[in-house]
Protein backbone atom coordinates (compact mmCIF):
# COMPACT_ATOMS: atom_id res chain seq x y z
CA UNK A 1 0.00 0.00 0.00
CA UNK A 2 1.38 3.53 -0.92
CA UNK A 3 1.81 5.63 1.30
CA UNK A 4 -0.48 8.53 2.31
CA UNK A 5 0.26 12.13 0.58
CA UNK A 6 1.02 15.00 2.29
CA UNK A 7 -1.03 18.00 2.02
CA UNK A 8 1.97 19.66 0.47
CA UNK A 9 2.00 17.23 -2.20
CA UNK A 10 -1.77 17.40 -2.50
CA UNK A 11 -2.06 21.11 -3.22
CA UNK A 12 1.50 20.86 -5.49
CA UNK A 13 -0.71 19.09 -7.63
CA UNK A 14 -3.37 20.78 -7.62
CA UNK A 15 -1.92 23.67 -8.21
CA UNK A 16 -0.03 22.27 -11.53
CA UNK A 17 -3.09 20.93 -13.03
CA UNK A 18 -4.92 24.17 -12.89
CA UNK A 19 -1.65 26.07 -14.19
CA UNK A 20 -1.60 23.10 -17.03
CA UNK A 21 -5.61 24.32 -17.65
CA UNK A 22 -4.01 27.91 -18.02
CA UNK A 23 -6.02 28.94 -15.02
CA UNK A 24 -4.36 31.23 -12.86
CA UNK A 25 -4.82 32.44 -8.68
CA UNK A 26 -6.35 35.99 -7.98
CA UNK A 27 -6.90 36.86 -4.76
CA UNK A 28 -9.19 39.63 -3.81
CA UNK A 29 -10.87 41.39 -0.52
CA UNK A 30 -15.08 41.72 -1.12
CA UNK A 31 -17.54 42.68 0.93
CA UNK A 32 -19.33 39.59 2.40
CA UNK A 33 -22.35 40.48 0.54
CA UNK A 34 -20.98 40.45 -2.92
CA UNK A 35 -19.35 37.15 -2.55
CA UNK A 36 -22.46 35.18 -3.83
CA UNK A 37 -22.78 37.72 -7.36
CA UNK A 38 -18.43 37.89 -7.77
CA UNK A 39 -18.86 33.99 -7.98
CA UNK A 40 -22.13 33.98 -9.88
CA UNK A 41 -20.71 36.18 -12.32
CA UNK A 42 -17.26 34.41 -12.83
CA UNK A 43 -18.96 31.05 -13.48
CA UNK A 44 -20.95 33.55 -15.80
CA UNK A 45 -17.60 34.31 -17.76
CA UNK A 46 -16.42 30.27 -17.49
CA UNK A 47 -19.69 29.20 -19.46
CA UNK A 48 -19.45 31.74 -22.05
CA UNK A 49 -15.83 30.92 -22.41
CA UNK A 50 -16.73 27.37 -22.61
CA UNK A 51 -19.57 28.07 -25.01
CA UNK A 52 -16.86 29.96 -27.58
CA UNK A 53 -14.82 26.99 -27.51
CA UNK A 54 -16.95 24.47 -28.54
CA UNK A 55 -17.91 26.56 -31.50
CA UNK A 56 -16.63 25.52 -34.81
CA UNK A 57 -14.36 28.72 -37.11
CA UNK A 58 -16.71 30.10 -39.33
CA UNK A 59 -15.06 29.50 -43.19
CA UNK A 60 -15.68 31.45 -45.84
Amino acid sequence: MAAAKTVTDRVSELRARRKALGLTRLELYAHPDDHEPIKAHAAKLQRKRAKGAKTPPASG
